[in-house]
C-alpha cells in the first residue's frame, strides 16, 4: 500500500511527462507540412492537456488530504481553502470571495457544504450534480477519478467477453466450420480493447479511487428495453485510421449493433483533415435489448479492420432521456434541495441545455454530443429511445395505483441453503463450477451464495444461516485448511468466488495469499474453509465417499432372504459376490493347502544354481519365480472364497436365529398384550358395576336428606308456634342439641352405605353436594347466546373500493341495520399465489388495532368464510379517503396537511411499538371520518415480528412509494414506513410525486437516482423535515433509530404540536366531510360506486387440503357482541 507522500511523488512524475509529451508534440507540430499531421499533432496535444488537468486536480487533492490529516490544521479552513478553486468554473468561483466566503444573505457565515462532504466530492461540487453513466461516456467530461475507474470496469468486463467469442470462434474453425471472418475480426477487437484497457489503467491512481467513488444504485430492477431506437451518425475525429499501401487513406464506416447483432451500417467515407462525415439517420426497432454498440471499421484492403469502439447500455440511455425530460417539464424556479445549498445561490440554467453544454433538449430531441471513441478518437452521435408502453401515466399528477408485490418463487433447500432462481443481466461466476454464466441462476436468500441451476444440486457446503446440525452418518471431507485473506487491489476483471459477482476496481476485496481466491469484504467470511481444493474437485470426492459409504453395508454383511434358511447352502439374492483380487489389508494368510501335481509338460524346471555367466538359467529362474508368485496368488483367493463362504453361512445362520428368537419374543409380547387387556376389559367392568352402585346408593341418600329436611322444616315451624313464650336461650340450646343429633345420624348412615374399597386402582369418585346442581342451572340461565356472522346477515349495497388484492363494499347488517365495510378474497387466487398465512397476518393485525381501539386505526368487527371466499367485516368510514378530497381541493393547506400528518404518525408509531411495519402509506389508504379525523386502512401488506434492527426482503408496495432500499432488493428494516411518510407529506404539502414518471421501470429509476425538488417558497422547516426523510441511505433516515417515531416528533416541524392533544382528537379539524344519508357514498371515487355489488362468479372449487388451510379463520370482536 502507498502512503500519502508515495503517491503525491507518484502523481507528480506522472504530471511531469504529460507535460513533457505536450511540450514535444508542440514542437513536433512546427515540422510538419500536411494537414493530416497538424491533426494528428492536436489531438495529441488536446488529450494530453485532459491528462494534465486530471494529475493537476489529483494532485491538489492529494496535498489537501495531506494537510486535512494534520492536527494542527482546522477542517473548516480546509473545506474553504480549496487551493485549485482558482482555475474553477466562473460559476464555481462566484458563490466565493477570496478568503472562501459566500456571497449569500448571511455574509459572514461560511460556505455551507454538505455534511459529509470530503476530497471525493469535489467533482460532484463543481458539477453541480452527481455525474451520470452517460456523462462519463461523453468526450466533453473531463478525466477524473470515477471516470477512471468506470472505463476499467467496462473495458475489463468488455474484453472478457470478447476474449471468449475468440476462444469459440477458435473452436467452431477447429471443427471445420466457417468461423475465419469472426475469429479475424474478434482478434482485432481484443487488440483494440487491450489497448484502450492499458490507456486508462495508465491514469489509474490506486487507493485514490476508492475514496473518490460514491456507491452507485444498484441494478436489480434494470430490464432489457423494448422499443425503437433512433441513431444519427454525424462522423469520427481524432481515430487513429489502419495503414493502408498507397497514400490514400482507407474508407471507412460504421456499423450499429445491437446485443452483438449488427442492425445497420453507414455509407463508405474517407478521412479528411477534420475527421470522417457521414450524417445518417437510423431507426432500429429492438425487443428485449440490453446494448448498443457502434464499431467504426476501415477497409484498406477489401477486409474489414475494427479501429474504435463505442457502447452503453440501453437502460442508462432511458434514464438519461427521463432526466432530460423531467428538466424540461419541471417549472425552471423548481430546483433539487441540494442546488440550493451551493454557497446560497441556485444555479443559472438555460432552459433545453445540459450541464455539459449539449445540443437544446426535450422531450422528442434526444441526446447529440461528442462520445469517447476506444481507444482513441471521438464519434459524433444523436440518441433518442421511444419505448413500447402499452398505458402510460401522466407524469407528476397524483392517481390511484395499486399496490404490487413480487411473487413468492419456489424456494429450493440444500444443504440450509434457500435457493431462488434469479435472472442476472450481467456475467456472474458460478460459485461451484467457477464457469461464467448469464440469465436464470440459483441463488441462496441468506448467504447470496450464487450457482447455475444444475449446479445447486451438487452444493456440498453448508449455509451459514443454517439451523440444521451436522448428520454425523453423512459425508464429510477432512480438509479444513482455511484461507489466509489479505486486503487486494483489483486492477482486472474479476468475480467473487461466492456470491458471483463482478468486483469493483479499488482495494476493498480480498484474496487468499495460498490459493489465489478472491472475494468481496463482505463474502470472504462466508468462504468455506478448503484452501487449495476447487469445490468442483471436493463436490466429486463426497460423491465418491457417498457412493462407497452406500456399498459398502453389501460388502460387509449380507441379508439372507426369508427362504434361505430352507435353501441349500446357496447364498442369498442380496450377497454381492466378492472381487477376483483381494484390496489390501483384506487378504489373511492361513496354513497353505497343497498344490495339485502338475502334468509333465507344464512342470517348471528345477531352480537351477545361480551362475552369472549362464544367461539362460537367469531366465528359467524368472519363470519360475513368476509361476511360484501366480501359485500363491491362486491359493490366497481360494482360501479367502472359502472364508467368505464360511463367514456367510455363519452370517446367514446368526440371522436366522435371530429371527426365531425374534418372533419367540414377538409371540410372548403378543401373548402378554393379549392377557393385560382381557385383565383391563375386567377391571372396566367392575368399574362400571361399582360406579352405577356408588349412583344408586348417592340417588337414596339425596331423598333421604331431602324428606330429613323437610321433617326439620316442619318441626320447626312446629316449635315456633308453640314455644313463643319460651325464653331466647332455652330455644337457642334445645336448637343446638337436636342439630347435633341430626348430624350424628347422618355420619353413621353414611358409613353404612359407603363402599367397600376394589383393589384394582382407579380414579377417586367425587361426590356432588346438595347445592351443585342448582349453581349449574343459573350459570345456565345467565350465559348469552354468541351471534355468529355469515354472509345471509348482510346486504350490499355499493362498491367503496377494489385493489389487487380484492373488493370493498358497503354493507347492511340485516338484523341490527348497522353499516359495515366488506373487504372480499377470493381463496383460490390466495392459494394460488400462496398467500395463506398473509391473509391470517391481516387478521391478527386487525386484532392488534382492535386491542387498544387505536383512534387512527380501522377496526374489524368480524369475519368469517364461504366456500369461495373470505370476508373481512370492518368499521365503516363515511368520509371517503385523501385520493378522493385531494383531488377535489386540488391542495391541502399546510395546517391541514400537518393534521393529517401528526394524526398518520402515531398511527404508524402504534405499529411500530407492535413491531409492525405498514409498508403500503399512501393517500388512498388514509379514510377520513365524519368529525374529520383519519383512519388507515387495508392492512394486507404488514410484516409482522419487525422490531428495532429486524429486516426482511420482500418486495411490495406502491411504486411511487416504495424506498430505494426495497428496490434493490436489500434487506430493509421498518424505516420504510418513514420514506413513505415522507412521500405522503410531499404529496399533501404540494400536490405532486417527488418521484415519478410514466411507467413502472421510470418511477423506480426516479426514487434511485433522483432528488425531490421544492419551489422557491417552500418553508424552510417543511423542506427540512422531507429532504430527512426522503434519504436514500436508510441508517441516515429520521426515524430510523432505536427511538423511532420519537425522532420524527423532535423535529422542528412538529415543535408546536402537543400529540397528546391529538392523539385524543382534543384540536379541531380543518375540515369535516359531509354527507346526504347514512349510506351516501359520495365521498368515494365514482369509478368504484357506479359499479353494481355483488361478486364475481368463480368457477374453481377447492378440495378439502386446500379448505383445511383456511380453519379457524372466523372471528367476532368483543366489542361487535349484542349487549
Amino acid at each position: 500500500e502507498m502512503d500519502d507522500d508515495q503517491k503525491l511523488e507518484a502523481v507528480r512524475k506522472r504530471l511531469q511527462k504529460e507535460k513533457e509529451i505536450k511540450a514535444a508534440t508542440m514542437k513536433l507540430r512546427d515540422f510538419q507540412q500536411s494537414d493530416a499531421a497538424k491533426a494528428a499533432c492536436d489531438a495529441t496535444m488536446e488529450e494530453s492537456q485532459q491528462r494534465i488537468n486530471y494529475f493537476q486536480n489529483e494532485f491538489d487533492k492529494l496535498q489537501l488530504k495531506k494537510q486535512e490529516s494534520s492536527p494542527r490544521v482546522p477542517r473548516t479552513q480546509i473545506a474553504i481553502t480549496l487551493p485549485s478553486l482558482e482555475n474553477a468554473p466562473p460559476m464555481m468561483k462566484a458563490g466565493f470571495d477570496s478568503q472562501g466566503r459566500s456571497y449569500s444573505d448571511s455574509r459572514t457565515t461560511p460556505a455551507r457544504l454538505p455534511s459529509d462532504y470530503d476530497i471525493g466530492h469535489y467533482d460532484d461540487f463543481i458539477s453541480n450534480r452527481p455525474l451520470t453513466t452517460i456523462d462519463l461516456l461523453k468526450a466533453p467530461t473531463p478525466i477524473t477519478t470515477k471516470k477512471v475507474t468506470y472505463k476499467l470496469r467496462e473495458l475489463a468486463y468488455k474484453l472478457d467477453v470478447e476474449k471468449k467469442v475468440k476462444l469459440a470462434s477458435e473452436r467452431l474453425e477447429q471443427l471445420g466450420m466457417s468461423a475465419r471472418d469472426g475469429n479475424a475480426e474478434s482478434s482485432e477487437r481484443v487488440v483494440l480493447l487491450k489497448r484502450a484497457l492499458q490507456k486508462y489503467q495508465g491514469l489509474y491512481i490506486p487507493g485514490q479511487a476508492e475514496d473518490d467513488i460514491t456507491t452507485t444504485p444498484g441494478t436489480a430492477l434494470r430490464r432489457p428495453m423494448t422499443g425503437t431506437l433512433y441513431i444519427r451518425v454525424t462522423g469520427v475525429k481524432h481515430q487513429n485510421n489502419a495503414p493502408t499501401r498507397n497514400s490514400r487513406p482507407a474508407e471507412s464506416m460504421a456499423i450499429i449493433k445491437i446485443d452483438g447483432t449488427p442492425k445497420a451500417k453507414t455509407r463508405m467515407a474517407r478521412n479528411t483533415p477534420n475527421g470522417i462525415r457521414w450524417n445518417e439517420d437510423f431507426e432500429v426497432p429492438v425487443t428485449k435489448a440490453s446494448e448498443i454498440e457502434i464499431s467504426v471499421v476501415d477497409k484498406p484492403d477489401q477486409v474489414p479492420v475494427p479501429i474504435g469502439m463505442f457502447w452503453l447500455k440501453i437502460s442508462d440511455l432511458v434514464e438519461e432521456l427521463r432526466r432530460k425530460k423531467v428538466e424540461a417539464d419541471n417549472d425552471a424556479a423548481w430546483v433539487a434541495a441540494n442546488a440550493q445549498d451551493l454557497g446560497g445561490r441556485m444555479p443559472v440554467v438555460r432552459p433545453g441545455t445540459g450541464p455539459l453544454g449539449d445540443n437544446p433538449v426535450n422531450g422528442v430531441e434526444g441526446i447529440e454530443t461528442w462520445w469517447d471513441l476506444e481507444p482513441i478518437g471521438q464519434i459524433s452521435l444523436k440518441f433518442n429511445f421511444v419505448k413500447d408502453v402499452a398505458v402510460r401515466k401522466r407524469q407528476s399528477k397524483l392517481g390511484r395505483q395499486g399496490a404490487v408485490r413480487k411473487r413468492k418463487d419456489e424456494i429450493k433447500e440444500i444443504q440450509g441453503h434457500k435457493f431462488m432462481v434469479q435472472k442476472f443481466f450481467q456475467i456472474m461466476r458460478c460459485a461451484l463450477c467457477t464457469e461464467l454464466f448469464t440469465g436464470k441462476g440459483a441463488q441462496c436468500e441468506d448467504c447470496q451464495f450464487t450457482c447455475h441451476q444444475k449446479c445447486a444440486e451438487k452444493v456440498f457446503i453448508k449455509c451459514i444461516s443454517s439451523k440444521y446440525a451436522e448428520d454425523p452418518d453423512e459425508a464429510k471431507l477432512n480438509h479444513r485448511i482455511p484461507h489466509r485473506f489479505e486486503n487486494y487491489t483489483n486492477l482486472s476483471p474479476t468475480w467473487c468466488c461466492h456470491c458471483g459477482h463482478m468486483l469493483t476496481f479499488g482495494r476493498r476485496h480480498k484474496k487468499c495469499t495460498e490459493c489465489t481466491v478472491v472475494a468481496h469484504e463482505g463474502c470472504s467470511d462466508l468462504v468455506p474453509n478448503h484452501c487449495g481444493m476447487p469445490a468442483e474437485t471436493a463436490n466429486k470426492l463426497l460423491e465418491e465417499i457417498r457412493r462407497r459409504n452406500n456399498t459398502r453395508p453389501l460388502q460387509t454383511s449380507a441379508r439372507p432372504s426369508k427362504a434361505s434358511p430352507f435353501a441349500s447352502g446357496a447364498p442369498s439374492v442380496e450377497t454381492k459376490v466378492p472381487s477376483s483380487e483381494p484390496l489390501p489389508g483384506e487378504a489373511k494368510v492361513t496354513s497353505p493347502r497343497p498344490v495339485p501335481p502338475l502334468p509333465v509338460g507344464d512342470r517348471p524346471p528345477a531352480p537351477p544354481r545361480r551362475d552369472s555367466k549362464s544367461d539362460q538359467s537367469i531366465y528359467i529362474g524368472n519363470d519360475y519365480n513368476q509361476y511360484k508368485i501366480q501359485q500363491q496368488k491362486q491359493q490366497l483367493q481360494l482360501q479367502q472364497q472359502q472364508q467368505q463362504q464360511q463367514q456367510q453361512q455363519q452370517q446367514q445362520q446368526q440371522q436366522y436365529d435371530h429371527e426365531q428368537q425374534q418372533r419367540k419374543l414377538e409371540q410372548q409380547r403378543l401373548q402378554e398384550h393379549q392377557q393385560q387387556q382381557k385383565q383391563h376389559f375386567y377391571q372396566q367392568q367392575l368399574q362400571l358395576q361399582l360406579q352405577q352402585q356408588q349412583q344408586q346408593q348417592q340417588q337414596t341418600q339425596l331423598k333421604e336428606q331431602q324428606l330429613k329436611q323437610k321433617q326439620i322444616d316442619e318441626e320447626r315451624a312446629q316449635r315456633q308456634a308453640r314455644d313463643n313464650t319460651v325464653g331466647s336461650e332455652d330455644k337457642f340450646r334445645n336448637e343446638q342439641i337436636r342439630l347435633e343429633q341430626l348430624r350424628i345420624e347422618q355420619e353413621k348412615k353414611q358409613q353404612r352405605v359407603a363402599p367397600v374399597p376394589s383393589p384394582v386402582e382407579q380414579r377417586p369418585l367425587v361426590i356432588p353436594t346438595t347445592h351443585m346442581p342448582t349453581l349449574k342451572i343459573v350459570n345456565k340461565q345467565a350465559a348469552k347466546p354468541l351471534r355468529k356472522f355469515g354472509l345471509d346477515d348482510f346486504h350490499f349495497l355499493a362498491v367503496l373500493g377494489k385493489g389487487n388484492f380484492g373488493k370493498v363494499m358497503l354493507a347492511e347488517d340485516k338484523k341490527m341495520g348497522e353499516l359495515y365495510a366488506i373487504k372480499a378474497l377470493k381463496k383460490d387466487s390466495i392459494v394460488k399465489q400462496d398467500e395463506v398465512e398473509s391473509a391470517r397476518s391481516e387478521k391478527r393485525i386487525f386484532q392488534v388495532a382492535n386491542k387498544d381501539r387505536h383512534p387512527f386505526l380501522t377496526t374489524l368487527h368480524s369475519c368469517f368464510q364461504t366456500d369461495t371466499r373470505l370476508y373481512f367485516v370492518m368499521e365503516y368510514v363515511r368520509g371517503g379517503d385523501l385520493m378522493m378530497h385531494i383531488q377535489k381541493d386540488k391542495r391541502f393547506g399546510d395546517h391541514r396537511a400537518k393534521f393529517y400528518g401528526c394524526e398518520v404518525l402515531l398511527a404508524l408509531q402504534y405499529f411500530h411499538q407492535n413491531n409492525i411495519v405498514y409498508r403500503d402509506l399512501k393517500l388512498d389508504n388514509i379514510l377520513l371520518t365524519l368529525d374529520g379525523h383519519i383512519k388507515i386502512a387495508d392492512y394486507g401488506l404488514c410484516k409482522e415480528n419487525m422490531p428495532f434492527g429486524a429486516t426482511t426482503r420482500t418486495i411490495c408496495g406502491t411504486p411511487e412509494f416504495m424506498a430505494p432500499e426495497i428496490l434493490e432488493e436489500q434487506p430493509y428494516t421498518r424505516a420504510v414506513d418513514w420514506w413513505a411518510f415522507g412521500v405522503l407529506m410531499y404529496e399533501m404539502l404540494l400536490r405532486g410525486a417527488p418521484f415519478s414518471g410514466e411507467e413502472e421501470d421510470e418511477i423506480y429509476d426516479s426514487i434511485l437516482e433522483d432528488d425531490p425538488k421544492f419551489p422557491p417558497n417552500f418553508g424552510r422547516h417543511e423542506q427540512a423535515l422531507l429532504q430527512s426523510l426522503l434519504v436514500k441511505v436508510p441508517s441516515l433516515r429520521l426515524g430510523s433509530g432505536p427511538t423511532d417515531a420519537e425522532e420524527i416528533k423532535a423535529h422542528a416541524y412538529f415543535r408546536n404540536v402537543n400529540f397528546d392533544d391529538v392523539y385524543h382528537k382534543r384540536i379541531r379539524p380543518p375540515f369535516l366531510p359531509k354527507i346526504s344519508s347514512a349510506t351516501d357514498v359520495s365521498n368515494f371515487d365514482s369509478e368504484f360506486t357506479s359499479e353494481a355489488p355483488g361478486e364475481t362468479p368463480t368457477d374453481y372449487r377447492l378440495n378439502n387440503v386446500e379448505q383445511d388451510l383456511f380453519k379457524g379463520f372466523s372471528y367476532v370482536s368483543p366489542w361487535a357482541q349484542p349487549s
